[in-house]
């Protein structure tokens, strides 16, 4: 008897996915990358227009969505905006995304964007665009006071279906005037709900595997690799569309240029810091012969699966880089981009993390992300700015050195401590890193600040060098936006004030930390080039805040 193969993604009384959705991407003051998601396949025209007199007032005159019968240019011209620009994409079944690179923009302007039809034979001739104004905003050329936010661990079905802090996010973005946000991975929970409801997409696979391989099995019985793949990108897909169907995330998303990364939820649970059998025993079936052979075919197919599904829903609105979706190891994640005079690099934990390379070959960044990053680091070192963001999804400092020595005993809390940099099998790379930066910044006195989410907790250290002691580092930690955060006796398994595990030669102190709350943080760069962190969570009564701010001086 067949097998039926069950599919989690028809189960729309539960779970509404994303329909059409917008994501400004990479911005600098002449262009900009818009990310779109159509609800139906078609050639659509995306019009983007600067903000002037004639349209502060009503930037949508008419009606967007019968364009009152009129064909596009027609109706703009007629309604006094005939200084825009026009962008078409024909969209199918199978590809309802696309990114358009908008250019000859002017900076620190304001421009409004939507999605059209030219089918005059659409009930609705407007996609994105016509139920309320869509607008972002060009850098500025001299940029020397911004804000900008960041945020991490999005799972609000983790959390009852609550949105969490997202809706006071975006209030607080609009009060800082913030130029651009910065996701610092979890974007999605591909791996964590264990609800019938809502699957674990391992959980899912270990039940269906014989059904999805009977499906895509060759007359010569042989598997079809690409169909099973594209049937599980198809899936990696279904996620996004979920996860990111909330208002006030699309609302910041559609708003605010976006910067992304991903981190391990997006792939795996410990992604990178799982050996190959740990990975093969998580399809692995109680008391059942599973062939290895062909579960190592699943786990590679679901690898790139997942990151042909982040590139198509995350990295193609960040700065390019050189990527080959048919070859992982062609693939560049991490990046890099500057604001004003504020340079930012956001490395990439997952693409190349493999707890089962040697250690000299730095088994979370590899070789050659971490050559990128030093010279882009030795580069920048020599700019106007005082400060150097760095993006690293899990932070350099954050759990005790007694937590994570002794938790991996915990089966479930193995992986997760093994992600950690103070993790004996990570030192080596750490200290590296560590030594790297501290020598770099030691020649011009200048300031890095690491950026971090993953532990669903948040936290601010100082780090200092016994031999560089004109470098600073600050690790600054927001984690979780939406997701049920560590609770608060958590606290006490945060690192204190002392001597680095491992590397004497550096002092870490603790200033800050926090648990039991969702977050965020609003990062500010003064006029002085002094940057401020603002970390803020919900409190007192509904739609207030506590915000917690802490000079990186």
């Amino acid at each position: 008897m067949a097998k039926t193969l069950v599919d989690p993604r028809f189960n729309e009384h539960n779970n509404n996915k994303l329909k059409a959705a917008s994501i400004v991407g990479h911005t600098d003051t002449e262009s900009t990358r818009l990310w779109v998601h159509v609800s139906r396949p078609g050639n659509w025209t995306l019009i983007i227009w600067p903000e002037d007199n004639s349209s502060k007032d009503n930037p949508f005159p008419g009606n967007l969505r019968t364009l009152d019968n009129q064909s596009i240019d027609d109706y703009f011209n007629k309604n006094g905006i005939p200084n825009n620009q026009k962008l078409e994409h024909t969209f199918t079944d199978h590809e309802v995304t696309h990114t358009f690179d908008i250019t000859r923009l002017k900076p620190d302007t304001k421009y409004y964007y939507a999605l059209i039809s030219d089918d005059k034979t659409l009930t609705l001739r407007a996609e994105i665009g016509y139920d309320k104004p869509r607008w972002f905003r060009t850098m500025a050329k001299d940029m020397d006071r911004f804000s900008f936010g960041f945020y991490s661990c999005h799972d609000p079905f983790n959390a009852n279906n609550s949105e969490g802090a997202w809706a006071l996010f975006k209030e607080r973005l609009d009060r800082a005037n913030a130029r651009f946000v910065i996701g610092g991975g979890d974007q999605i929970y591909v791996d964590s709900q264990r609800k019938k409801w809502f699957p674990d997409i391992w959980e899912w696979l270990k039940e269906n595997k014989e059904a999805l391989i009977e499906k895509y099995k060759k007359s010569d019985d042989s598997i079809d690799k690409d169909g099973i793949r594209e049937y599980l990108i198809d899936l990696y897909r279904w996620y996004y569309q979920v996860y990111w169907n909330f208002p006030h995330l699309q609302m910041i998303y559609a708003r605010f240029p976006q910067y992304m990364i991903w981190d391990d939820h997006e792939i795996m649970d410990g992604w990178g810091s799982r050996t190959e059998a740990e990975r093969l025993d998580l399809i692995a079936r109680w008391l059942k012969q599973d062939d290895k052979e062909t579960d190592k075919i699943l786990v590679k197919q679901m690898w790139q699966a997942a990151y042909n599904a982040y590139f198509e829903f995350s990295h193609c609105h960040n700065p390019q880089t050189d990527i080959d979706l048919a070859d992982s190891e062609k693939c560049q994640w991490d990046y890099s981009f500057t604001q004003g005079k504020t340079p930012f690099y956001v490395l990439d934990m997952r693409g190349h993390h493999d707890i089962e390379r040697k250690s000299e070959d730095f088994r979370i960044l590899g070789k050659a992300q971490l050559e990128r990053f030093k010279s882009w680091l030795i580069i920048h070192t020599t700019t106007a700015s005082n400060y150097l963001f760095v993006v690293l999804p899990v932070p350099i400092v954050h759990w005790s050195s007694f937590i994570v020595r002794n938790g991996t005993v915990i089966k479930t809390a193995k992986d997760d401590l093994q992600d950690e940099w103070e993790h004996g099998s990570n030192r080596h790379e750490r200290d590296h890193l560590l030594d790297t930066i501290f020598s770099v910044l030691e020649v011009k006195g200048k300031t890095l600040v690491f950026l971090s989410g993953d532990v669903h907790a948040a936290a601010v250290f100082r780090l200092r060098h016994e031999k560089y002691r004109n470098a600073k580092i600050y690790q600054v930690t927001s984690s979780a936006i939406s997701r049920m955060p560590a609770g608060e006796l958590a606290s006490l398994g945060i690192a204190g004030t002392g001597a680095m595990e491992g590397n004497a030669n550096i002092h870490q102190e603790n200033l800050f930390g926090h648990t039991g709350d969702k977050n965020f943080a609003i990062i500010h760069i003064g006029d002085d080039q002094i940057a401020t962190v603002d970390l803020h969570w919900p409190g007192g009564t509904e739609g207030e805040c506590v915000i917690k701010s802490i000079l990186l001086d």
